[in-house]
């Protein structure tokens, strides 16, 4: 765990140093490029896994990042599965901006440590949602969860406008969704433009506020991909709209089918996060049942590299904190 003794990025009278990310090279949010494969199934890939922290997250937190410098904010917040916190994270040390990031005690070592080697504050805590809500709310630091957050809906819309202009219209977009965030800024940009791509989010375990809407609870058991985001969001309504706007639906797909898909994205050469596997699994289930002529499979995140995790003490994955006054306490020299 960092000391509480050593000055952090974003730490004290910050403000008058804070940079514009938009001049740093950390996190350039370009052009990622569509890459065909297996073109007789007429499958494309959207590496998302190649941005800079290894998911499509960078783009959320470029705007996220940005509104906390003009706004003179030197510390911001996120219970996050690990991507958004550490695409915070990176971002926000380029800006100096320290991002507190809130973890449950499932979380994987390797996104554990890689959040630590990003500069963030990580509080390992049985109940990061809500002590995320509670810090945003006592000390004032903006929730940079993509769920709450008019900043990356978007930052999101530009991977929008990248399918709008790189598929072919009637291309269906099919990708892992928790809260619909990055889905509802593809569907505003490609329903706006008319472009005609049917959008296919894809969820799985406790994961259901959309594919329920399409009568796809699913099975009530927790999934491989995990749990530990937003099970239903208060967006889930509209991205619905969205989805059956844009001509697609919503599905849900169990562990099995993820497996399977798992090992035909590895059998490729593809290392990506499980969440892709799941999407697969779902681009898959909707080919069969839809009859998807074309579709882009979103590849939203690199895979979790293996590694230890050593830490110790209040708010480690050793030690998990205690409640809220302990996590309070472990950053009251941020505020």
């Amino acid at each position: 765990m960092t000391s509480r003794s050593e000055p952090q990025p974003g730490q004290g009278m910050i403000s008058p140093r804070l940079r514009s990310v938009s001049s740093m090279a950390v996190l350039q949010e370009g052009q990622v490029p569509i890459k065909q494969v297996y073109s007789a199934e007429r499958l494309w890939l959207k590496r998302e896994d190649l941005n800079p922290t290894g998911s499509h997250k960078d783009r959320g937190a470029v705007e996220q990042i940005n509104a906390c410098v003009e706004r003179h904010q030197p510390v911001a917040v996120i219970s996050s599965s690990g991507n958004a916190a550490l695409a915070a994270a990176t971002c926000g040390r380029a800006a100096g901006v320290t991002v507190v990031a809130l973890l449950s005690p499932r979380t994987e070592p390797g996104r554990v440590v890689a959040l630590r080697r990003a500069g963030a504050r990580v509080l390992v805590t049985e109940k990061p949602i809500n002590y995320g809500l509670r810090l945003s709310r006592v000390c004032g630091w903006p929730d940079l969860r993509p769920s709450q957050s008019a900043e990356a809906l978007r930052g999101f819309r530009s991977l929008g406008e990248e399918l709008a202009q790189q598929l072919p219209g009637g291309s269906a977009i099919v990708g892992y969704a928790s809260s619909g965030t990055t889905y509802q800024a593809i569907g505003e940009v490609a329903i706006g433009r008319g472009a005609g791509l049917p959008l296919h989010p894809v969820q799985a375990g406790l994961v259901n506020g959309l594919s329920r809407q399409f009568g796809r609870p699913g099975d009530g058991r927790r999934s491989l991909v995990g749990d530990l985001g937003v099970k239903v969001s208060a967006r889930a309504e509209t991205v619905s709209a969205l989805v059956r706007n844009s001509g697609g639906q919503a599905w849900w797909v169990d562990d099995v089918s993820i497996v399977e898909a798992g090992e035909a994205l590895r059998a490729a050469g593809f290392d990506v996060a499980i969440e892709c596997w799941a999407a697969l699994a779902g681009a898959r289930l909707a080919a069969s049942e839809a009859r998807l002529d074309n579709v882009c499979l979103l590849l939203t995140g690199r895979a979790v590299p293996e590694a230890d995790d050593d830490a110790t003490g209040p708010g480690t994955l050793a030690q998990p904190t205690a409640g809220w006054d302990e996590t309070l306490a472990l950053v009251e020299d941020l505020h």
